[in-house]
């Protein structure tokens, strides 16, 4: 079901204990439909736009505000405590959001991401945003974006739906998110987080290789690793059989 309130946009289903799904830079809440459907039948499943996505108003947040906004969207929801599930940007905002309130959060899925970005943010930028500085947009990067991260083409449907969702990110939200990638640090909240995290990591992940996943467990007070073969950076939508049995084993 969709719902719009506030700054927040948001799909859920399913009852239960609520668990929220954040989702990476070419996603929107519907990136996480696989998880939706795959995890429905035992807990409340709720996926959320990040700033910008999904008609939401872009911002330029730091760290600390988009942990900030994970918690008043509980707020909203009137949820005094939910799980967490993110991957690659969504997994960096729930770290942030583990960095504000550990309290009002219970297990976390940390899956295709890393403790600190680990290329020169400069570059990168540059690199990543290069057909919109020469004038395109997001639909411009998305298809060959989408394409380069995955270990093996994604099912037509899939893939299709993916790039038609990431082409209608206004290029502020894009800009601003892709900003948030390049400066990500989150070495100074790592150390004090109390909550049981598990980190997920794609086989073939070249984005966020395996080895970033082992350092960022390792870093983590409670943390566990776990490898999704034959994925790559978007390992919960390549494989989504994989990863919602991971999940469900791990939050249940």
């Amino acid at each position: 079901m969709e719902h719009h309130r506030n700054s927040f946009s948001w799909v859920e289903q399913g009852a239960g204990r609520p668990v929220v799904f954040l989702h990476p830079i070419v996603g929107t809440r519907h990136y996480w439909d696989p998880q939706l459907a795959g995890l429905s039948d035992q807990f409340r499943c709720i996926a959320l736009d990040a700033p910008g996505y999904g008609g939401q108003p872009s911002e330029s947040l730091t760290p600390t505000e988009l942990g900030t906004r994970v918690i008043e969207f509980f707020d909203a929801l009137e949820v005094p405590l939910a799980d967490l599930v993110g991957l690659s940007l969504g997994a960096m905002h729930a770290l942030y959001a583990l960095g504000v309130a550990p309290e009002r959060i219970g297990r976390v899925v940390l899956a295709d991401t890393s403790l600190a970005f680990g290329a020169n943010p400069i570059e990168w930028l540059t690199e990543w945003l290069a057909p919109i500085d020469g004038g395109g947009s997001p639909v411009d990067l998305a298809a060959a974006a989408i394409d380069a991260i995955v270990a093996d083409p994604l099912v037509d449907d899939v893939r299709s739906k993916l790039v038609t969702a990431f082409g209608q990110v206004t290029e502020s939200a894009l800009r601003h998110a892709s900003s948030t990638i390049a400066h990500h640090d989150a070495s100074a909240i790592v150390p004090s987080i109390p909550n049981p995290c598990l980190v997920v990591c794609g086989e073939h992940d070249e984005e966020t290789p395996l080895s970033y996943s082992e350092a960022l467990a390792e870093a983590l007070p409670r943390g566990e690793l776990a490898v999704i073969r034959g994925a790559g950076h978007l390992s919960s939508i390549e494989h989504p059989e994989s990863f919602n049995e991971i999940v469900r084993n791990f939050l249940a």
